[in-house]
């Protein structure tokens, strides 16, 4: 230090104490990013996680595969998701965070247009356009309490459960409503059957259904709708859609089915008493030939959301229209698909006016809840309180909840985040109305109720000039005008008939005349149909709660309105159908490309909201008491407790509703057991993203993970993928990086039952050493950017207790994360030390190798630069090598090293920055010295190299550069090599020799 930094004023001794032994600070951890399936979590972006019970909270437990009958309802988890268990095994390591990239299916607007494997989504192989005689598409059954024969009057009835037929037929069997006194197409009386005929139940209350597949063998299956009892729907009928595929290649031909059981409404069922005693109609779903649930392709995953949160009425009650309210706010996911409106509701409580004098706006908490919870129990999942619809406040609800989503960029490849303040929740963002962002609305507007989500149209009976009724139904909702639409048949989602002969087959194009008859008719006289039925059909939506006071709640006022998801009205148990009613009605976009509707939808057939909710319909049963009730219409007929005011409502307590989520799709073809499985249909070495959805969406994760600055890591791994294109395409993108190693997975060495169904458990194993060895060696991958390992690997999957065989990338991701652990990033991930993996180097149990590798075998793939997992009688399963796919000789033909190169430049660069921007002069080199060096004397003592020299002066700083506003260093580094051939003479001496010569 200069002495003009000491102050002399008397004679003295002058002492400055200088402290050199700071040591830098550490750059945070850098870990790998994972690219899989996951059960739940946001998807198709990097999510950064920190160890493993965050991992479980976000994404879930790990799927072994083989997970359950329901595949439909529940979810698809019949192969194991590989991703699952390589965040575990490196997580537990916790040496770093892991960015895990969760799949869900994309296809691009060109593979859309394409159709077929290019499209995302699933349909049944034959629908109306197809093949009509094949009778493919979706069927409903609806289901009536028992009419009059006499008047031929079925009254109203509900939609119970949808079958999706890939080929064959459906229809009802049993006795027919009416006897001889009503004919029926292909049937007259008796006890016989046909599609569009009303059957009754029989003695034991149950239906029979005759279903046969495209080989025309009939089954006669015997069900109802008790769900505690072994003859309910769901436990009769095939819920499996995979069991729709080509027998032998996912199950064997012995267990193939041409249709499965689909939606079922268990909880309207309960409440319109359809469970007993009941008439039932088999009609097919369709609105066009072209449109209808049966066709999800092409529709790429969808985000659930909920529909518009409305603000209260402040106009005349009598001229009170729901659907007329002012738009606040509604919520929409994250990146969950399907999984938000299967697992999750909303609900707005503690709304309360303004009691300011400075403003007008007023405050609400907004909760996200389990769905299973009850009123009762709630089981909050997050909570915002105190949030406001004035924009200006720190409190505005997209400020406290969060309104950025991110969209993907066909052109550039890349995501890009769009809205003005960061997610704060993990699950949903609020997207606000103009209005109120504007700060355009009356600022007492409080969220009051929602829109519902939307369903098919009803069919009531005809009106005086002969075309069909529609109401939106659900508990009394209206339309703009508060009456009730009127529509067609070709309006309707819905064919079919009984008792007329349908002109144009299932295409809905001709009217449909319920008063007369339930059918399809050519003939303009209604008089012509006289003798058939008449009834109507309506779609279900979940129940609304009616009394404050069901459920057992302690006190009234907790009750939340709204959304009910409870067996029964008064039940504490959850109902697991009521996720059926919110489910996608049918693909958002066409064949061509193009949007088939906004939203909400805007579509013929389909009405866009099923319901309005509004505590506006809240009514006190008597003066005085607690006993609110809920009663559709009741504002409009001026009779609700708001008739006066909304604040007498807030005032006594009763402050909280519950919406649902709706609307959810994962975009997956639902009948294959892994949709993103290297076997798939258009998944080859030469597909691209406009050929094959499954490529597209692959492709696109990695590139999501190209660019440095967005996602920070130093392993790409996507466990399980083997198409060769893509697994090229993970080693380029890191080496255009240059600061990560893909560790990728070789095709056929094991093929699991997913991939395809084999007769003989010993056909899986689709290649040997030498055909694996020779296939790299044709690839021509000449990188240190990326590694490979052989064989596949048995772990036991710790929650189940299953055995499971895992590709080794995922085992490999676990030895890396342990051997970290245990000593540095530059030690060699192999041998007994640190590549045990009966050992436990995974960081999950390893209990057997798909192949167990001779000395020759693992000569064979070394050379090829294919690392051997080998098994020893004494010391188990280890891994027995560490090259990397480089060619060339060199340092870097190693994964220690490579990793070693690859920690040293990421942590250079990032001490580097502390310099950006400073003067290019003497003193800032000699202060990125003091940085650089000490780190890398540091890494020495740790045996990472052997010796370094780091030279940043005039010679390599020129005037030239500096005048470029460059500052050039040299760095030089040793690296130490890893011991991986021990050679030893044995020397056999002579009785006489002396061991000192």
């Amino acid at each position: 230090m200069s002495v003009k930094r000491f102050k002399f004023v008397s004679p003295g001794v002058f002492i400055n104490e200088i402290d050199n032994s700071f040591i830098p600070k550490q750059p945070d951890a850098i870990g790998p990013v994972v690219i899989g399936r996951a059960t739940r979590g946001i998807a198709m972006q990097p999510t950064k996680i920190e160890s493993y019970s965050d991992f479980v909270t976000m994404f879930g437990e790990t799927v072994a595969g083989a997970g359950g009958r329901d595949i439909y309802r529940n979810g698809n988890y019949q192969s194991p998701m590989y991703g699952t268990y390589a965040a575990k095994a490196f997580l537990r390591s916790n040496v770093a965070p892991l960015t895990y990239l969760r799949l869900l299916g994309h296809s691009t607007s060109d593979g859309d247009s394409t159709g077929g494997d290019a499209a995302a989504g699933w349909k049944t192989t034959y629908g109306p356009a197809q093949a009509p005689s094949a009778n493919g598409g979706a069927y409903g059954l609806w289901l009536f309490t028992s009419g009059s024969a006499a008047n031929a009057v079925l009254g109203t009835g509900s939609l119970a459960a949808i079958w999706y037929i890939d080929a064959g037929n459906i229809y009802l069997s049993g006795t027919v409503y009416g006897g001889d006194n009503l004919s029926h197409q292909g049937a007259t009386g008796g006890t016989t059957g046909s599609n569009n005929t009303v059957i009754g139940t029989d003695s034991d209350n149950l239906f029979t259904v005759v279903i046969s597949g495209s080989d025309n063998k009939e089954q006669k299956i015997r069900f109802g709708f008790d769900d505690s009892a072994d003859t309910f729907i769901r436990k009769r009928f095939n819920t499996n859609p995979q069991l729709l595929s080509t027998p032998g290649t996912f199950y064997p031909s012995s267990v193939a089915k041409d249709y499965w059981l689909g939606e079922t409404f268990e909880q309207e069922l309960r409440d319109r008493g359809f469970t007993s005693g009941s008439l039932g109609v088999m009609m097919a779903i369709s609105k066009a030939a072209t449109t209808g649930p049966w066709d999800m392709e092409p529709q790429s995953t969808r985000e659930a959301r909920t529909g518009w949160f409305i603000g209260q009425d402040l106009g005349t009650p009598a001229a009170y229209v729901p659907f007329s309210q002012q738009k606040l706010f509604r919520l929409v996911g994250r990146g969950h698909g399907e999984w938000l409106h299967k697992n999750c509701k909303i609900s707005i409580e503690k709304i309360r006016q303004s009691t300011s004098t400075t403003t007008g706006y007023g405050t609400f908490s907004l909760v996200i809840r389990d769905i299973s919870d009850t009123d009762s129990n709630v089981v909050v999942l997050e909570r915002y309180d105190n949030l406001t619809l004035d924009p200006t406040s720190p409190n505005f609800v997209s400020r406290k909840i969060g309104d950025q989503y991110v969209s993907w960029d066909t052109e550039e490849r890349r995501l890009k985040t769009y809205g003005d303040y960061p997610n704060l929740s993990k699950f949903v963002y609020v997207d606000t109305d103009a209005d109120v962002e504007a700060g355009a609305i009356p600022d007492d507007l409080l969220p009051f109720g929602y829109f519902g989500p939307p369903r098919f149209r009803a069919a009531y009976d005809v009106n005086a000039s002969g075309s069909v009724n529609s109401s939106p139904g659900g508990g009394g909702a209206y339309k703009a005008d508060g009456g009730i639409e009127q529509t067609t048949f070709s309006s309707l989602f819905l064919t079919g008939g009984w008792g007329i002969v349908s002109p144009g087959g299932r295409d809905g194009s001709a009217t449909m005349y319920l008063s007369a008859g339930l059918g399809i008719a050519t003939a303009a006289s209604v008089s012509a149909l006289e003798g058939m039925c008449t009834g109507s059909f309506v779609f279900p939506v979940v129940r609304l709660r009616t009394s404050a006071s069901d459920g057992d709640l302690s006190d009234p006022k907790d009750a939340y309105f709204g959304m009910q998801t409870t067996r029964t009205a008064t039940s504490t148990t959850h109902d697991k159908s009521v996720a059926d009613y919110h489910r996608l009605l049918y693909a958002e976009y066409t064949a061509g490309g193009g949007q088939n509707a906004t939203d909400p939808y805007n579509v013929t057939g389909v009405e866009d909201y099923a319901y309005v909710f509004s505590l506006d319909d809240i009514v006190l049963k008597t003066a005085g008491g607690t006993d609110f009730y809920y009663s559709s219409g009741s504002r409009r007929r001026e009779s609700s407790f708001t008739s006066a005011s909304y604040e007498n409502l807030l005032n006594t307590g009763v402050n909280r509703f519950t919406a649902p989520l709706w609307g959810g799709f994962d975009g997956f073809d639902i009948k294959k057991p892994d949709p993103l499985a290297n076997t798939n249909t258009g998944m080859s070495a030469t597909s691209t993203v406009d050929s094959s959805y499954v490529h597209n969406t692959w492709k696109r994760a990695i590139d999501t993970v190209t660019d440095p600055e967005v996602v920070d890591m130093n392993l790409l791994v996507a466990p399980g993928l083997t198409t060769t294109s893509l697994t090229a395409h993970m080693i380029n993108v890191c080496e255009e990086r240059a600061d990560a190693l893909a560790l990728i997975d070789l095709p056929s060495v094991y093929i699991p039952p997913h991939e395809q169904y084999y007769s003989s458990r010993s056909s899986r194993i689709g290649t040997t050493p030498t055909n694996a060895a020779n296939d790299l060696k044709d690839r021509q991958i000449d990188s240190s950017y990326g590694c490979t390992f052989y064989p596949w690997v048995q772990t036991r999957d710790e929650s189940t207790g299953k055995l499971v065989w895992i590709p080794p990338s995922v085992a490999m991701l676990g030895v890396l994360g342990s051997s970290e652990a245990k000593s540095e990033v530059w030690f060699a991930p192999a041998g007994f030390n640190r590549g045990g993996l009966s050992e436990g180097a995974a960081g999950i149990p390893v209990t057997n190798a798909s192949e167990k590798l001779t000395s020759k075998n693992r000569d064979t793939l070394y050379e090829a630069r294919i690392n051997p997992i080998a098994s020893f009688p004494s010391t188990g399963i280890v891994v027995f090598g560490q090259k990397t796919l480089q060619e060339r000789q060199s340092a870097l033909d190693r994964i220690n090293v490579r990793r070693l190169v690859i920690y040293l430049k990421k942590s250079i660069s990032i001490l580097s920055t502390q310099i950006l921007f400073e003067q290019n002069v003497q003193a800032t080199w000699n202060r990125f010295k003091s940085l650089v060096e000490p780190f890398l004397a540091n890494v020495k003592t740790k045996f990472g190299i052997t010796d370094y020299r780091l030279i940043l002066d005039e010679s390599t700083t020129t005037p030239d550069l500096i005048d470029q506003n460059i500052l050039y260093a040299k760095i030089m580094i040793k690296p130490a090599r890893a011991i991986e051939y021990i050679a030893i003479d044995f020397v056999i001496a002579s009785t006489g020799a002396s061991f000192d010569d």
